[in-house]
C-alpha cells in the first residue's frame, strides 16, 4: 500500500502529519518535550539551541514509541523547532517562578462593539483593545463602543469581554475549548479574539454576570474591575475578588 509499511506487524502509514495526531496524544508529547528540554539544560548550565535538537528527541522519541504512538520522526522534529522559543519561554517562567496560570481571568470593564467599517481612518489603532481584521471581502473592528467611528456602515453593540490572563505557550492545548464548552453548555454564546499573547472572549451583556459564575464555579479565578463603563458589576454577590476562586491546580 502506498505510503505505509509494516513495522513490527503494524501497517503504518509513513506520511502522517503532526496535526493528525489526537489532542491527547499532542499532550503528552509536548510535554516530554518540554521536560527533555529542561533536562537538557539542567546538563548544559544553558538554555539548549538547534544542536541539541536531536540528543533532546531520543528520550522524546522512546516514550512516544512506548506510547505506541505513530508519527515519523522528522515530523516530531519539525515540530520540536517550531515550539524551541515557547519551550526557553516555558523554563523562563517556571525558573522565575511566574508560570502563567491559564485559569485566571480579567473581566474588561467597557462594553464593546462588533463593526463593519469602510475604512480605517477613524480608528485610533494606539488605543487599548482595539482589533482589526481584513479580508478580501470587508473590514471589520472591535472596540470599545466609545470608540465607534463614524465611518461604521454595521454595528452591534452591548458586548462584555473577558481575556485569559497571561501569555499563553502556542502549544498548550485546550484552554480555549474548555471555556467554550462551559459556556456554550449554559447556553451562553462567545465571540473570540485572539492575539498573539492570548485570547480575548465576548459575550452578550445581558449574559455577561452569569458567564463570570460558570467561570467562578469551574475553579477559574476572576479579576475584575468591578466598576466599568457599562456602571458596576450587577450581582452583589460577585464583588470581582479573587480570594473566592482559587483554580484547581
Amino acid at each position: 500500500m502506498k505510503n505505509h509499511e509494516w513495522v513490527n506487524g503494524k501497517l503504518l502509514q509513513t506520511n502522517k502529519k503532526y496535526s493528525q495526531l489526537k489532542l491527547k496524544q499532542k499532550e503528552k508529547i509536548y510535554q516530554w518535550m518540554y521536560d527533555a528540554y529542561r533536562a537538557k539544560y539542567q546538563e548544559l548550565g544553558k538554555y539548549p539551541d538547534t544542536k541539541d535538537i536531536d540528543d533532546i528527541l531520543a528520550s522524546v522519541m522512546e516514550q512516544i514509541e512506548q506510547a505506541e504512538i505513530w508519527i515519523p520522526y522528522r515530523e516530531v522534529r519539525k515540530h520540536f523547532q517550531g515550539c524551541m522559543t515557547r519551550l526557553r519561554n516555558r523554563l523562563k517562567r517556571e525558573r522565575l517562578g511566574k508560570q502563567e496560570n491559564p485559569n485566571r481571568i480579567k473581566a474588561l470593564g467597557m462594553g464593546f462593539s462588533i463593526c463593519k467599517v469602510e475604512d480605517y481612518s477613524g480608528i485610533d489603532i494606539d488605543q487599548p483593545f482595539v482589533f482589526t481584521g481584513r479580508t478580501d471581502e470587508e473590514k471589520s473592528l472591535v472596540c470599545p463602543t466609545t470608540l465607534v467611528p463614524g465611518n461604521t456602515t454595521e454595528r452591534e453593540d452591548h458586548w462584555r469581554a473577558f481575556r485569559i490572563q497571561g501569555q499563553m505557550d502556542f502549544s498548550l492545548i485546550g484552554i480555549l475549548a474548555r471555556i467554550s464548552k462551559l459556556l456554550t453548555s449554559s447556553g451562553i454564546g462567545i465571540f473570540v479574539i485572539s492575539t498573539y499573547n492570548t485570547d480575548y472572549v465576548l459575550v452578550k451583556k445581558k449574559d455577561f454576570q452569569r458567564t463570570l459564575k460558570v467561570l467562578a464555579g469551574s475553579n477559574y479565578q476572576i479579576i475584575s474591575d468591578n466598576v466599568t463603563a457599562d456602571g458596576p458589576l450587577e450581582d452583589a454577590s460577585f464583588d470581582g475578588s479573587t480570594s473566592d476562586y482559587e483554580p484547581n491546580c
